[in-house]
């Protein structure tokens, strides 16, 4: 096992989203909620592994069906599991009414994505949240905002960290010859 900083998994798994296809935004978004998986539980690897392998298989919620959300109506189930970071996305942009709270969302894949970026809003998924692969959640509106949580490090088998980076490398630019050839300093005369 491997023991990262919370600084270190927020950034690994920011660029690993990245590369498995996020925007740098919501990229930006997973590698937070991914520093608050890993100070609670011991599998934030695994998630975001898991999150970035299925990033391309997930539904979009589409608009006809956030209105359903927001008027009160009772979810459909599509067939694919709804994607949990761009729900959670635009369950933040736009806030539900309070009519419309408690919510039941069905069918999200890996929930425990869709809690971990709200739970630092007013709104929270109540159970269940674990490693469930799919699963319907209820939204509910909580009293008050979780506290950021300042634990330990987080830690990681090197089987999937090397998995991990494999998505974040997508990031980086390629050698070009001219680069090869000034070498890491980009340049001839080191001035700072």
């Amino acid at each position: 096992m491997i023991d990262l900083s919370l600084n270190e998994v927020e950034t690994l798994c920011a660029k690993a989203a990245r590369g498995a296809g996020f925007s740098w935004g919501l990229a930006e978004d997973i590698g937070r909620a991914a520093r608050r998986i890993a100070v609670e539980a011991d599998n934030w690897g695994l998630a975001m592994l898991s999150l970035a392998e299925h990033a391309q298989s997930f539904e979009l919620p589409d608009a006809a069906r956030a209105a359903r959300w927001r008027s009160g109506e009772v979810d459909q189930r599509t067939g694919r599991p709804l994607c949990p970071i761009r729900t959670a996305a635009l369950l933040l942009d736009e806030p539900l009414p309070a009519h419309a709270m408690p919510l039941a969302i069905l069918d999200v894949g890996l929930p425990i994505w869709l809690d971990a970026m709200l739970r630092r809003s007013v709104m929270g998924v109540a159970r269940p949240v674990g490693p469930a692969t799919r699963a319907d959640v209820v939204i509910e509106r909580r009293a008050e905002t979780e506290l950021p949580a300042t634990r330990r490090r987080g830690a990681i088998d090197e089987p999937t960290l090397a998995a991990l980076n494999s998505f974040a490398a997508r990031t980086y630019v390629p050698e070009s010859e001219r680069s090869r050839a000034r070498g890491a300093g980009g340049g001839r005369v080191d001035d700072e």
